[in-house]
């Protein structure tokens, strides 16, 4: 069947061809398809210089002045969802008062990071709140938690007002507060 060489130049012309026919109209459908996509009805609007334009991330809604509801999606944005928090050593009834000690606060970030992460912004306190510290943290892509831990170092007094609550107040990208903890029991 293949014996002949004309035969094969001819089967090999019709293959070569098949083949940039098939990558031709390969390009031209991917062609199509990329415009499709670019040019197909969207659910945006285009604001003129009056119009207000305001984004409501927890519902993911676009709110504009003078027109509908504009529903978008995957829209996660950067934000603190909760903060866990942990204090050591747990009691200080083992020491005797005026024992100096050092009790650290551990305060576990949860997050949705967005696409593009973010800084969380906020203040600590190991006074229940009569002084507080700035701080930041920076979340990377992607990252679902984040720990930051601080410190109350000094002699237990006796009439047992420290160690006080410690706890963090998240104020960007969005308001959140922990709760307080300190360690359990009084010095002895």
């Amino acid at each position: 069947m293949w014996s002949d060489n004309r035969t094969r130049k001819t089967f090999a012309i019709i293959v070569c061809l098949l083949v940039v026919g098939i990558v031709s109209f390969g390009s031209v459908i991917g062609s199509r398809i990329a415009n499709a996509a670019t040019t197909s009805p969207s659910h945006s609007h285009s604001a003129s210089s009056t119009n207000v334009v305001t984004t409501n991330a927890s519902t993911n809604v676009v709110r504009m002045s003078g027109s509908t509801d504009v529903i978008t999606a995957n829209a996660s944005t950067f934000r603190v969802t909760s903060i866990d928090m942990y204090v050591t050593p747990s009691t200080t009834s083992l020491w005797r008062c005026g024992s100096y000690i050092q009790v650290t606060y551990n305060a576990v970030f949860h997050v949705v990071s967005g696409p593009n992460g973010g800084t969380i912004v906020f203040s600590y306190t190991t006074n229940n709140g009569r002084s507080q510290t700035m701080e930041k943290l920076t979340i990377l892509p992607g990252q679902h938690l984040s720990n930051f831990t601080f410190t109350w170092q000094g002699s237990l007094p006796g009439d047992h007002t420290y160690p006080a609550p410690g706890g963090v107040l998240v104020t960007s990208p969005n308001t959140l507060r922990s709760q307080m903890v300190l360690p359990a029991g009084k010095c002895r």
